[in-house]
């Protein structure tokens, strides 16, 4: 009899109530029950609207409802505070007129009959608004980090409100709170936020911490020249003796030298010494000034000390120079603009300007010290020349035996104590023949010592060269001394040509025919004599030797054989066969032959040389075949053709006469004839050679029978099936053989299936010769011929391994882009294939049919797309059973 109102809706349900007595008599009353609408003042959303006072306005009017979650009824009051006592307040409300704080609001809805529901209080909150303060921007130098760190960044802050917090804008890692660690930080501009917060009111101020670079005015380097290196004009540009200087500062002239001009110092203004230059670079903002002092070192040192005057005796170089001090170098001018070296000739009268280096700064003396130059001439007493006079001679200038270069003034000296001098006058006639020695002295001038040179006078008879003469030679006779030829001849002559022994003595075998004179000489006369020399060549035969032949060898002209230059009109014995010098092996006999050139006169010994001749033969080799058969394809060679005989030192020529022998690696020629001979130990080869026939076969090469190549993947064709295919095939001679490559020598099985796209080569065989084609056959097998393919037309798909899927023979290969559609009795779809899906198996592939995916027995029809570009698709029905 209970209800369970919760199940009911808004609306009147009538329940009826029978009862039924023992008599059979029935009573019903029916009993309406009627479910109000309750009023809604809906449900808080649990979340206060909280805002800045500084956005109150522009969120104003406000409307409460959106604190409610939408269930309400609208048509209720709402009231300031947390329930209906306070004041009523209209909806939207002004959130500017609130101020700040926590406001409530309570929504209450007019009950409905006897309905009532709760009323609901929502929350406004104004939040005060909050002040980040005013910043101010901080500066500072680089080299004033770490007096100045930390910062705290409240200092750069006014008017602010506490409790908000610091950023690091750039990420420097140098903030700590409110202080920052200028140290980290290198030359720049960092960014660091002060944010402060209230509830929704949040206010933010940035400021910027600079750090600025320091004055720099680098680091200054000192300037070191020597006095004398200075050139005319020359400055120095301070500038680059600074590194790492910052622009813009002033130089300054610390010692008042006056030669300083922007930063430009004149250096030929100053003297030896050391002058201090400051850079100054000004300070920027919260930075001090920094300089850089540098010194300009001008250098010098005091001249050499030297005499000033320095003589030498006829020549002098530099090198003779005196002068004390260090490193001395000498020049030709006061300004020292033309250094001089030590092999440089001093002149008489000129003057020498010498320096010195000091040691510790290397630079030379600015000034030089003066040294004149004196130079006197040796004494000259001249030359001796060789002077012969006559004994009769009275008056001999001695003068005459000097080479004129001495000096007038000196006075000559009787050395041997003749007597027979007067002044320069010597008197031959009072003396004996012989030699005598004579002194002229000159007196020199200091430093020059004195000279003198001792002269000789041969004091000679008169001379005869003796008389003319002829001498004739063989030229075995030996050397012969022409002199003794002359009759009575003075010695000391001279011959003209001069002889190879340099004397009279004439060597046949050296000196040519011909006059040679013979001429003496004195201070009284001069004679000469000529002797004619005619020389007769003596026979000239060779030298003997021992040679050996073989009877193969070709003709030899024997006068070859013998050593030296035999001459040509000689005779042999015993004769030759030839009636000449030519030696036949063939013909001749071995032994002795000697060959004979008769003297002539003056010359009166005939000459002989012998030649020892052996002859040496070898028998030709013995053939074992004197014909041979090749193919081609053997590429036989020259050097196959040793089996056809035995033999040592087997050689082959293309003829019985050819004097050059083949190339073991010359090609076989077919039809032709070889010739063979043997070189026994003797090192002679045959004479006689022997002749061997050679054949070479050959095969043509095979014909294909047109579109012979092309067979159905799916009849398994065989090499077999290839090869009847080939016209020339003859199955009784079985005369064809395959290869898989252009070079390989192993034969394939006929058996052996094809490959699709494989190549085979194919010869034919000679019966005759069976010799194989030189040439082969490429075939290159196509196995896509099948024409229409076979398609089952039914399969069991019932697991136990046999027909268990639907399956076109090779439809992969020959169809490789074919589609495959199977449609039950109804039109539906329940299969769709290609050749990378698994094949048909009696269950659908089809998402739209998949509950186990088992398809039933029955009929399927399919559709087949080739998809070739060429052949129509293929429909028909299949039957599936299991």
């Amino acid at each position: 009899s209970d209800v369970d109102l919760t199940l009911l809706t808004v609306g009147t349900y009538n329940y009826s109530y029978t009862i039924t007595d023992g008599n059979g008599c029935t009573n019903t009353s029916t009993v309406p029950v009627t479910v109000q609408p309750a009023p809604e003042s809906g449900n808080y959303v649990g979340t206060p609207f909280q805002v800045c006072e500084d956005q109150a306005a522009a969120n104003s009017p406000y409307d409460l409802f959106n604190l409610l979650d939408g269930t309400q009824d609208t048509n209720g009051t709402w009231y300031v505070g947390a329930d209906t006592t306070g004041a009523t307040i209209m909806n939207p409300i002004d959130l500017a007129t609130l101020g700040t704080g926590t406001f409530d609001f309570t929504y209450s809805v007019p009950p409905i009959g006897t309905c009532t529901d709760v009323d609901v209080t929502v929350q406004v909150i104004i939040d005060a608004n909050v002040s980040a303060g005013v910043a101010t921007n901080y500066e500072i130098c680089d080299d004033l980090l770490a007096a100045n760190s930390p910062l705290d960044l409240f200092g750069q802050l006014s008017g602010n409100d506490v409790g908000g917090t610091w950023t690091d804008d750039d990420a420097t890692g140098a903030l700590t709170g409110s202080d920052v660690d200028l140290t980290q930080l290198a030359v720049g501009s960092y960014g660091f936020t002060y944010t402060v917060t209230n509830g929704n009111c949040t206010d933010s101020v940035s400021l910027m911490v600079d750090i600025l670079p320091a004055p720099d005015a680098g680091s200054a380097s000192d300037f070191e020249i020597c006095l004398t290196d200075i050139a005319p004009g020359q400055q120095l540009d301070l500038f680059n003796q600074l590194a790492g200087n910052d622009a813009g500062g002033t130089w300054s002239d610390d010692d008042a030298t006056g030669t300083l001009t922007g930063s430009i110092v004149d250096l030929t203004a100053l003297t030896a010494g050391s002058y201090d230059f400051t850079y100054s670079v000004s300070p920027s903002a919260a930075c001090n000034a920094d300089t850089a002092t540098l010194s300009v070192i001008i250098n010098d040192i005091a001249a050499p000390v030297a005499p000033a005057s320095q003589e030498f005796c006829d020549a002098a170089t530099v090198a003779d120079l005196t002068a004390t001090g260090n490193m001395i170098q000498w020049y030709a001018d006061a300004g020292q603009n033309t250094l001089l070296t030590a092999t440089d000739a001093l002149m008489d009268g000129g003057d020498y300007f010498a320096t010195q280096t000091d040691p510790v700064t290397g630079c030379e003396s600015a000034m030089a010290t003066q040294v004149s130059v004196v130079i006197n001439t040796s004494s000259n007493a001249g030359n001796a020349v060789p002077l012969s006079v006559c004994n009769n001679n009275a008056s001999v200038d001695l003068f005459t035996a000097l080479d004129g270069t001495q000096d007038a003034g000196g006075s000559w000296i009787d050395t041997d104590g003749t007597g027979a001098v007067t002044g320069s006058n010597f008197n031959a006639s009072t003396v004996a023949p012989g030699v005598y020695n004579f002194e002229y002295m000159v007196t020199g001038i200091s430093p020059c010592p004195d000279a003198s040179t001792v002269v000789q006078v041969n004091v000679e008879v008169p001379v005869t060269a003796g008389n003319d003469a002829s001498v004739d030679l063989c030229s075995d006779n030996g050397t012969v001394d022409l002199f003794n030829s002359l009759g009575s001849a003075d010695i000391g002559g001279t011959w003209s040509p001069a002889l190879a022994s340099g004397t009279g003595v004439f060597d046949p075998l050296i000196d040519t025919a011909g006059a040679y004179s013979y001429t003496v000489s004195s201070a009284c006369n001069m004679d000469t004599a000529t002797i004619n020399v005619t020389v007769t060549q003596a026979p000239n035969a060779g030298m003997d030797n021992v040679i050996s032949f073989c009877t193969s060898d070709a003709t030899v002209d024997l006068l070859t054989q013998l050593g030296g230059t035999p001459d040509g009109n000689g005779t042999w014995s015993p004769m030759l066969a030839s009636g000449t010098n030519i030696f036949d092996p063939s013909v001749d006999t071995a032994g002795l032959y000697t060959y004979t050139v008769s003297a002539t006169g003056p010359c009166t010994t005939d000459d002989s040389a012998t030649l020892d001749i052996s002859i040496a033969s070898t028998s030709e080799p013995m053939v074992v075949s004197n014909s041979l058969s090749f193919c081609v394809t053997d590429n036989a060679m020259v050097m196959d053709l040793d089996v056809a005989v035995t033999g040592t030192t087997i050689q082959w020529y293309d003829t019985a006469t050819a004097q050059i022998p083949l190339d073991p690696t010359d090609d076989l020629v077919d039809g032709a004839t070889y010739f063979a001979t043997q070189t026994g130990a003797n090192g002679c080869e045959s004479a006689t050679r022997v002749s061997v026939s050679v054949s070479v076969g050959d095969a043509p090469t095979p014909t294909l029978e047109t579109g012979g190549n092309v067979f159905c993947i799916n009849d398994q064709p065989s090499l077999l099936n290839l090869t009847q295919n080939i016209i020339e095939f003859d199955s009784t001679q079985d005369n064809v053989s395959w290869y898989d490559s252009i070079s390989s020598t192993t034969v394939l099985d006929s058996s052996q299936l094809l490959v699709d796209g494989a190549t085979y080569y194919a010869v034919l065989i000679d019966q005759a010769t069976a010799c194989e084609s030189s040439q082969r056959l490429e075939v290159t097998v196509d196995l896509s011929g099948c024409g229409t393919v076979s398609i089952p037309d039914g399969f069991s798909p019932n697991g136990d391994g046999v027909n268990d899927v639907f399956d076109i023979d090779n439809i992969e290969f020959l169809y490789p882009n074919y589609e495959l559609e199977f449609y039950n009795r109804y039109g539906n779809l329940v299969y769709e294939g290609s050749a990378g899906t698994p094949k048909f198996n009696g269950f659908s592939n089809q998402s739209a049919l998949l509950s186990s995916g088992e398809l039933p027995v029955g009929v399927y029809y399919y559709i087949l797309k080739f998809n070739d570009g060429s052949t129509q698709p293929r429909q028909g029905r299949i039957y599936l059973s299991r």
